[in-house]
């Protein structure tokens, strides 16, 4: 048995992909398996994948499958690792050379069923950085998680027993939500260790969310955690999850691509809320006073996220005194 199996599913990534083995590969932890998975490619990233599976026989595992999109590909790939460990790559990513040991030390030495790293957002323009920091508890976690699979080293036993849902946004944030309910320990390495690419377009494609998927995700978060029986000491943090998430969508949608109407969305997320997170009204979370309750979550959100000019341009006069938001 491998220490750690790297799943790295690819399609149509040329340019990039060499890029992202080599740092594989390269890796200080020797006793891993990198399992590439051609998703359907159709330029020469098959090839380049095929070459360093020639080069690497030991090391590396090379799949193919029709195209299916990336949660299909990395379910496709679970069953094949052998890692104690497994961790997710994009295949137009790459990771620091001592990431994978470093992880898998932490996570020997805590005992740790979860490891995640910091982070770099690569932009043509810009890098920004992804600072995060150990969590208190579970409540911290769920409330402050940063919900990305490719930043974590995650126990095999809970990585193979929870599928990848065929959303075309949300997959990595109800992915990991689900894999928390079965973690009882999470550990976390101030280091950014690996490197996120995006390029102008992606980072647009971002504000174009699914919020159906969204929303159809997180009611199996809720059924997981009640199925492991940890769903009541933690539905205020996971309606808090819900009521956040789902009203910065809506918000984004609505201003970014447009679609919708402000009342409208209001009502639909409420009614998701009342029929899915019945209690939310209640939530010691939310106590955001002076907001009319109709527009309650949405006033909320734009608090919470920094949404202060959008806020001003629905709102008339909004003001901040202290932690509080008065609507005059």
């Amino acid at each position: 048995m491998k220490k750690v199996s790297i799943i790295v599913p690819f399609y149509n990534v040329e340019e990039y992909i060499e890029r992202s083995i080599k740092s594989l590969v390269e890796q200080s932890l020797e006793d891993i398996e990198i399992i590439l998975v051609n998703d359907g490619s159709k330029d020469g990233s098959e090839e380049i994948a095929k070459e360093y599976k020639r080069k690497y026989p030991d090391k590396i595992v090379y799949l193919e499958k029709e195209n299916g999109g990336l949660s299909d590909a990395r379910n496709y790939a679970l069953p094949y690792a052998t890692g104690e460990y497994i961790a997710f790559l994009d295949s137009d990513d790459y990771v620091e050379e001592e990431m994978y040991e470093e992880m898998y030390v932490t996570a020997k030495i805590d005992k740790a069923d979860i490891v995640e790293c910091d982070y770099l957002w690569e932009y043509p323009e810009e890098t920004i950085e992804s600072k995060g920091r150990a969590y208190k508890d579970r409540k911290d976690m769920l409330l402050n998680a940063r919900v990305v699979a490719w930043n974590k080293l995650i126990k095999k036993e809970i990585a193979r027993n929870i599928k990848f849902q065929n959303y075309d946004e949300c997959q990595d944030e109800i992915f990991i939500l689900s894999c928390y309910s079965k973690a009882n320990k999470i550990s976390f390495i101030n280091e950014q260790l690996y490197y996120k690419y995006e390029d102008n377009s992606n980072k647009n494609l971002k504000n174009q969310v699914q919020i159906k998927d969204l929303k159809d995700g997180l009611v199996e978060v809720k059924k997981l955690y009640k199925d492991a029986g940890k769903y009541e000491k933690l539905k205020n943090m996971l309606t808090f999850i819900a009521f956040t998430r789902i009203g910065m969508r809506a918000l984004i949608e609505l201003t970014v691509t447009k679609n919708g109407d402000l009342k409208d969305n209001i009502r639909d997320v409420m009614n998701y809320l009342d029929i899915n997170f019945f209690e939310w009204r209640k939530n010691p979370f939310l106590k955001l006073k002076n907001v009319p309750r109709k527009k309650y979550w949405i006033a909320y959100t734009m608090y919470k996220y920094g949404f202060q000019q959008l806020f001003i341009k629905i709102y008339s006069k909004p003001i901040e005194k202290g932690n509080k938001l008065l609507i005059i």
